[in-house]
């Protein structure tokens, strides 16, 4: 079973996803922060992650959590999510790692058709 990360300091929405998640069949962890994600990612091999870009208040620092997981041993795919618009960060996103970029809000239907294609589930072999 394909194991995934989301990402997100929305609780709900990190929620929603997990939940919508599971029930297509994955094992799935989440995340609030940069940090906490980090050490996920060091500890866990992950067929995708699923980020979204603004993770504090602060400002955006998805980017460097993208460079960072892309830089790792074990380096999964990379699905950012993102309510961003212009300001060229689809192409940076994806000069720091990631393999797709969607656009916030989307309806689950359209992630998970993402996740499947980035991270497909195996089909079960009858014993």
């Amino acid at each position: 079973m394909p194991r995934l990360l989301i990402i997100d300091d929305d609780t709900d929405l990190r929620s929603a996803v997990s939940e919508y998640l599971l029930s297509l069949g994955y094992e799935v962890h989440q995340a609030a922060e940069r940090e906490e994600a980090e050490a996920l990612v060091a500890n866990y091999a992950y067929s995708l992650v699923i980020t979204d870009l603004s993770l504090t208040q602060l400002g955006v620092e998805g980017f460097d959590l993208l460079r960072s997981i892309s830089n790792s041993d074990n380096r999964p795919k990379l699905l950012v999510i993102s309510g961003h618009v212009g300001s060229g960060h689809r192409e940076v996103a994806k000069q720091c790692g990631a393999d797709l970029y969607l656009q916030k809000p989307l309806p689950l239907a359209q992630l998970g058709e993402a996740v499947r294609a980035l991270s497909p589930l195996q089909e079960q072999k009858p014993s």
